[in-house]
């Protein structure tokens, strides 16, 4: 009886650590954007929520600065008339004193954000960038430098913007019409559950063996 009860405990407890292993939460802070614009372009991008705010404001026009977030973008692609852009990592940024309305949206829509295109284009020495992929974000700002996880809170898409890096002058905006955000899904790491259970059912028989092995009686 004892025997029986320490191999359905060791059983369970193996199945417990399946479940856990397939249920544990992956890149919970991963948000993939999806967006298409006016012209017909299209576009991708992963944003990485818990990545850490630069040291140094971003810089986005005379008197206007923001928060960047180095690298917190990756998989950024581009396919448009005006430029081809594939699986390129760079950064996002958050311009709390832009607010929706001053951009020619609905007022309380949010304020200004977006990715920056190159990387650091938007920090010392100045804004530098080529062009962004300008969306509102809708989040708690009192909560700001941290982003927010949740995909509602990137309202929508306001368009691409080219500039002269020299003049920082608006060479061109295309407005986004569609902008979709999701949670990343997890990836299931490969035969971890498996692993887990077969050390479960591994680790029943060791115990087994033993508990067998104490109660032989001892040769004489």
């Amino acid at each position: 009886m004892e025997i029986k009860k320490l191999s359905m405990a060791v059983a369970g407890a193996a199945f417990i650590a399946v479940l856990t292993g397939v249920t544990a939460p992956v890149q919970a802070a991963l948000l993939d954007f999806s967006f298409t614009t006016e012209s017909g372009a299209t576009g991708s991008f992963t944003l990485d929520t818990d990545t850490p705010s630069s040291s140094e404001p971003g810089i986005f026009g005379p008197g206007v600065t923001g928060i960047s977030y180095p690298n917190a973008v990756s998989n950024f692609s581009v396919s448009a008339p005006y430029v081809n852009l594939s699986n390129v990592t760079t950064d996002f940024n958050v311009v709390p004193s832009i607010t929706s309305d001053f951009i020619g949206f609905p007022a309380n829509l949010g304020v200004l954000s977006g990715v920056s295109y190159p990387p650091g284009c938007i920090t010392v020495p100045g804004f530098t960038c080529l062009f962004d992929v300008a969306v509102l974000y809708s989040g708690n700002l009192s909560e700001l430098p941290v982003l927010s996880d949740n995909p509602l809170s990137y309202s929508r898409g306001a368009g691409i913007r080219f500039y002269n890096p020299t003049t920082q002058e608006r060479l061109l905006t295309d407005n986004i019409t569609n902008l979709q955000v999701v949670r990343k899904q997890p990836v299931p790491e490969s035969g971890s559950s498996l692993n887990v259970l077969a050390f479960g059912i591994g680790g029943a028989g060791l115990l087994l063996k033993r508990k067998k092995n104490s109660n032989k009686p001892l040769a004489i």
